[in-house]
């Protein structure tokens, strides 16, 4: 069963790395034609047209040339749709592990899970209110 978690963890990363997820750190992509619409106003397929609009980490940074980014942009959106399903897929996996693993569980073993679970959860959305409120 580890080795199971082990090999889903794996295949997330892969994807990851071969699909170039970008992250928080990534320079900004140069657009001289384009303004930000705010988020709370964007459509559905305005947001999946900006997803396809990004480039890979630190690709912005290495002097792109117009014609450079629009072929990563291509790239980008003709995977999309099979990038989507694997992560559907890893996120069913995700789910049948942790079933499988509960089901190992005795029924007060399951009981306390539950019990720190919601522990948790109360922690979390207390830390958050406390947040907003600075």
């Amino acid at each position: 069963m580890r080795s199971n978690l082990i090999c889903s963890l794996l295949l997330g990363l892969s994807i990851s790395v071969m699909t170039g997820t970008e992250t928080l750190a990534q320079a900004p992509a140069k657009s001289k034609d384009t303004a930000k619409a705010p988020a709370a106003k964007t459509s559905e397929p305005a947001k999946a047209a900006a997803e396809f609009r990004r480039v890979p980490q630190y690709f912005g940074q290495v002097d792109l040339s117009d014609e450079q980014r629009e072929k990563l942009y291509s790239i980008r959106e003709k995977n999309s749709k099979k990038l989507d399903q694997l992560e559907a897929e890893l996120v069913a996996l995700r789910a049948t592990i942790l079933s499988d693993s509960e089901a190992v569980l005795t029924p007060a073993q399951r009981t306390n899970l539950n019990k720190l679970r919601g522990e948790a959860k109360a922690k979390a959305s207390a830390k958050s209110k406390a947040a907003k409120k600075n």
